[in-house]
């Protein structure tokens, strides 16, 4: 009996849940009012897990990221830019991290992008991204990165390209104002797009070629030069719920052996109409549950 009454003396009463630690902080102020004055300099300093804050500045740098980190903008993005000439404005080669509430620009001719993720899932959110040179975002080697709420406009080609093998999530992004396509998914991209607006390209919306795929839905894809959705060669993407509107050409143009599997999308209100499909193409419509009109005029060949 004492043994009994021993071992419930000893049961102590529940804990509740302990306090989060937050990780080592790096603050990079260009005015020498934190712990460096460029954020490559924390970047190397910092270990796996860190964070490095950025103050307002403009910083005349390229980021290369090898180790799990978070980076986050410290104030109003638009104060707050990164701009690489002859470089990626941001290069993401590990296997995790966050970019967050950053300006990222890629300045000046040459094969570079705004953001180049290579492998990981980088977390890339808040940020206004354009380039000069090649696509502002490039997911590429596997890599499977999470896009959210960015602006993505003014490539000099696509806003974002998805290729070899490249998969992610991109939600509620502005895609826009880019010279080729807002998205260009190829050689075996595989990514979602959802609730993002792809609009006013200077060439098509979405484009999937060369055995590309991807998985859009409740996207609004609008205002583009050419084709809302344009599949060639081996693409297959799937499209649900999708609003194809007020493009200058077709809603979507299937051509050259490409496919898709479309359904429940609002195809209304293009210049040329909802399709074009030519006869070496293999799409999957289920024309009963988009709502479309009739084609008006020639479709490009």
């Amino acid at each position: 009996m004492r043994l009994a009454e021993s071992a419930a003396e000893r049961v102590e009463p529940p804990r509740g849940p302990s306090a989060k630690t937050e990780p080592p902080t790096h603050v990079v102020d260009p005015l020498h009012r934190g712990d460096y004055t460029t954020i490559t300099e924390a970047i190397e300093a910092a270990q796996p897990g860190d964070r490095i804050l950025v103050r307002p500045g403009r910083y005349e740098e390229g980021l290369v990221i090898g180790k799990p980190l978070e980076i986050i903008g410290d104030g109003d993005r638009d104060d707050i830019t990164v701009q690489a000439v002859g470089k990626h404005a941001l290069l993401f080669q590990t296997t995790m991290g966050r970019v967050s509430n950053l300006t990222l620009r890629q300045a000046g001719e040459g094969d570079w992008y705004g953001v180049d993720i290579a492998q990981g899932r980088l977390e890339l959110e808040d940020c206004d991204i354009s380039s000069e040179s090649l696509a502002c975002v490039a997911i590429h080697g596997g890599a499977d990165p999470r896009l959210r709420r960015n602006r993505v406009h003014d490539g000099k080609r696509s806003g974002v390209l998805v290729c070899e093998n490249g998969q992610g999530t991109l939600g509620d992004n502005d895609i826009f104002g880019n010279a080729l396509a807002g998205v260009e998914i190829r050689e075996g991209g595989n990514p979602i797009l959802r609730r993002n607006r792809i609009h006013d390209g200077k060439s098509g919306g979405v484009y999937v070629h060369e055995n590309g795929q991807g998985t859009l839905e409740d996207n609004g894809i609008f205002g583009n030069a050419l084709a809302g959705v344009h599949i060639k060669t081996g693409g297959n993407p799937t499209l649900h719920r999708n609003r194809i509107n007020k493009n200058s050409y077709q809603a979507i143009y299937v051509h050259d052996g490409g496919g898709g599997t479309f359904e429940d999308n609002d195809l209304r209100d293009n210049a040329r109409g909802a399709w074009d499909i030519s006869d070496d193409s293999m799409p999957n419509v289920k024309r009963a549950r988009n709502i479309e009109q009739r084609r008006r005029g020639p479709a490009p060949r």
